[in-house]
């Protein structure tokens, strides 16, 4: 990966016109995938999904709190325990465990 990086950077300094055709690529492929217009359209379909699903199952606040608290209970509970501790070094030197 390094090797790549190396050479990209030294095509770079040969031929600057390969900079700019990289950046106008990336550039292009923002304009056409992430646009205020394209984000607003991903989020009004999500919603109306999510009222849909709402109105549909017909879930009160107290129901969708239990189904909400189920999935907590089974799956995410035990993968927090897989999440190491940050370490972080004090001024003594010595390393302590935190949990922000």
């Amino acid at each position: 990966a390094s090797e790549r990086i190396a050479d990209f950077f030294e095509k770079c300094k040969t031929d600057p016109s390969y900079w700019i055709k990289i950046s106008n690529g990336g550039l292009q492929r923002i304009y056409e995938r992430y646009t205020w217009k394209i984000y607003a359209e991903k989020l009004m379909t999500l919603s109306g999904v999510y009222g849909f699903w709402k109105y549909v199952s017909k879930l009160e606040r107290l129901e969708t709190r239990r189904y909400l608290e189920m999935f907590y209970t089974l799956k995410y509970r035990d993968l927090v325990k897989t999440v190491p501790l940050a370490v972080e070094e004090s001024a003594n030197g010595i390393e302590e465990k935190s949990i922000e």
